[in-house]
């Protein structure tokens, strides 16, 4: 239990990782010369998939084509990044589940979004946990494993507020159970999944791509987010006074993004590279099969999806749930409409 707590702390300093340099990526060189007297913006990312169009953006230098620089920092969880934000940070970046609480507590905003999963997000225990053999408790979730006699009182190891947290919350619902009923311990992912190993939790709720090292290891899924019932969503988020302060820079990236999108969707092998290689450049290593099987999951938003799509539905249905759960205060339930913004989308929805 000492060495578990010692993780949790561990994970609870992780704020900034690295401090990556300006939008220039290998085609433009330094910060420096003719690109120098460009406007800045602050962008926040995260060492997932999520965040590979950024580093498309800095690698192929849309940015200073588009005219302006990206200051990006790196991040280890959407918790810190809203953390971060608090401090006046960073301007836009991109964020899963995590959204919903910076909405909630920092003000924070949703201006559009980057891409649809239908897996990648599950919950783990080992081969010898009672819940693994524990089947069909709810006949319309035929997949979902466990009840209320093997999950009540367990240890569920995830960074809480995030997506990881999300998908546990789900699958007590679906086992009739309640937050309340376990212990949460906030672990990041791959610590989780560590700690799982080392049988220092009972269940560990995990993403990608520590889930494909869980799935080849030969743990046992006892809850998938899309079998819950989910579409997950990574929207683009920013900080008010940017959008108030700098709307045209704001802009000037989510165009970048979606131009980013469009490449990624073209070029599979190519997305696989870079995610990769951005991995790789954010101390994360991973195997390109795992790479490529997290592009398999997942639906770029290009620009011809925006027609008819209503921006902010995720964060609304996964903020009151949280709402419903108690995770967050009744107050926070307007955040879900009046922090959605529209306007650098407008454009696309035709």
């Amino acid at each position: 239990m000492k060495k578990l707590i010692a993780l949790a702390l561990a994970g609870l300093m992780a704020f900034s990782l690295v401090a990556c340099g300006s939008g220039n990526g290998g085609n433009n060189g330094g910060s420096t010369g003719e690109d120098g007297d460009l406007p800045v913006l602050r962008v926040a990312a995260m060492p997932t998939i999520t965040s590979l169009p950024t580093y498309y953006i800095q690698k192929n230098g849309l940015d200073v084509a588009a005219g302006f620089k990206m200051e990006v920092t790196m991040f280890d969880t959407g918790a810190p990044m809203n953390e971060a934000l608090a401090a006046d940070l960073w301007d836009v970046g991109h964020m899963g589940a995590a959204a919903v609480t910076g909405m909630a507590n920092y003000d924070e905003m949703i201006i559009g979004e980057v891409l649809e999963s239908t897996d990648g997000q599950g919950v783990f225990v080992t081969p010898d946990s009672p819940i693994a053999q524990d089947t069909g408790y709810n006949p319309s979730y035929p997949t979902v494993l466990g009840s209320p006699e093997t999950v009540t009182g367990i240890t569920i190891l995830c960074p809480v507020g995030t997506a990881q947290h999300f998908t546990v919350l789900k699958w007590l619902e679906k086992l009739g159970l309640e937050a309340t009923d376990v212990n949460v311990v906030n672990l990041d992912t791959v610590q989780a999944y560590q700690a799982l190993q080392a049988n220092q939790g009972d269940a560990a709720s995990l993403n990608v791509p520590t889930f494909f090292d869980a799935v080849n290891d030969g743990m046992v899924q006892v809850a998938n987010l899309a079998d819950l019932g989910t579409r997950y969503v990574d929207q683009i988020v920013a900080n008010r006074k940017a959008v108030e302060g700098k709307p045209e820079l704001v802009q000037k990236y989510v165009d970048c993004v979606l131009e980013a999108n469009a490449a990624l969707a073209a070029d599979p092998d190519m997305a696989t590279d870079l995610l990769v290689e951005f991995l790789k450049d954010a101390g994360m290593e991973t195997s390109r099969e795992n790479c490529a099987s997290d592009l398999g999951r997942v639906k770029w938003l290009l620009k011809e999806d925006w027609a008819g799509r209503t921006l902010g539905n995720f964060a609304k249905e996964l903020g009151e749930f949280y709402v419903s759960q108690g995770q967050l205060d009744d107050s926070a339930l307007d955040k879900f409409t009046t922090n959605v913004d529209n306007t650098f989308v407008k454009a696309y929805q035709g």
